[in-house]
């Protein structure tokens, strides 16, 4: 039995629980950085190993090494009697499963048997001892999942977001989290008029309402989610941008400039010091007064979708629905 999971914690869970088979770790934030359409798995994997080199996430060889010895894994699923899907309700494993069902449903001979679990909690919360009986529930995947996660990932890779929100209207019940997680997703957009994205926007207003040590920021910012699915390599990700943009929506103050914090010690010294603040332009944005892009042009990529300012679609949460913002600049 091979078990797949959202990461290395979920796997030590699993063996802590006494739960035997072989594990793989599908570790990947897609909804970060591209993610184009009509690759192969080993050719995204080279995609999105560049990303997360860019991003300093890992060196390049090391990043490149485990996608391989991941998809070699993958490709050899039909060795298992049977391959169960841990999928738990937040976003990140969303996307993670649509990616999945896609790549079994277009190699048909690559498992013997399919599994499923769902599970409406985060996997690393959920009790150790309790694992083996949510194991017990798994239940085989059905035609009807394996056709919407090709259509769900066909959509998050297109190059517009139009099969995405068609896809979010639609009963998607059999994967009982993706409606959730994609319209979470569509939130990760700019919005109409400021231009920030949910996270940027929640950032800034954390900041003005008086959370202005770095250090606190993350967990201020998780606090508003009511599913949380961004790890701090993505947010702070996020808080660069906002302090090191031609126009920056954020300064901090000190002599060191700002940097990500690392993974070990947390926080460092440095960093525990570090005092943040709205710049004027970024109080304006947060007003809705003005619309970053004109000050700041960006490109980023949310699944297969570049956004830049010739391809500049925006996300009204009040209306439920994709504009194309006709006023970016070219």
């Amino acid at each position: 039995m091979l078990h797949i999971v959202n990461g290395d914690c979920a796997i030590e869970a699993l063996k802590d629980s006494g739960i035997e088979g072989d594990f793989l770790s599908w570790l990947d934030v897609l909804h970060d950085g591209p993610v184009p359409e009509g690759l192969s798995l080993e050719e995204l994997s080279e995609v999105r190993a560049d990303f997360i080199a860019d991003c300093d996430w890992a060196v390049l060889e090391k990043a490149k090494n485990a996608f391989q010895k991941r998809d070699i894994v993958f490709r050899k699923c039909h060795e298992y009697d049977e391959v169960v899907l841990w999928n738990s309700f937040e976003l990140f494993d969303q996307l993670h499963i649509m990616q999945l069902l896609d790549g079994f449903a277009q190699t048909r001979d690559n498992f013997q048997h399919l599994s499923v679990i769902f599970i409406d909690d985060y996997l690393g919360r959920v009790s150790i001892e309790s694992l083996p009986q949510w194991l017990e529930k798994r239940e085989s995947v059905s035609k009807k999942q394996l056709v919407l996660g090709q259509l769900g990932w066909k959509a998050f890779t297109a190059q517009t977001p139009e099969l995405m929100f068609e896809l979010a209207q639609q009963d998607t019940s059999v994967l009982p989290f993706l409606q959730s997680g994609l319209l979470r997703l569509f939130e990760e957009f700019p919005a109409e008029g400021c231009g920030l994205t949910r996270t940027e926007h929640c950032i800034l207003d954390k900041v003005r309402g008086g959370v202005s040590q770095l250090v606190r920021l993350f967990s201020a910012v998780q606090a508003e989610e009511p599913v949380h699915f961004m790890g701090d390599w993505s947010f702070w990700k996020r808080v660069r941008g906002l302090v090191e943009a031609p126009q920056p929506l954020l300064e901090v103050e000190g002599d060191v400039p700002f940097y990500e914090p690392p993974k070990t010690p947390f926080p460092d010294q440095v960093f525990r010091k570090f005092e943040v603040g709205l710049t004027g332009l970024g109080i304006e944005v947060l007003d809705n007064v003005v619309d970053w892009h004109a000050h700041n042009p960006r490109t980023f990529w949310i699944g297969g979708i570049h956004l830049h300012p010739g391809n500049d679609w925006r996300w009204n949460a009040e209306r439920g629905k994709f504009i194309i913002n006709e006023l970016s600049p070219l």
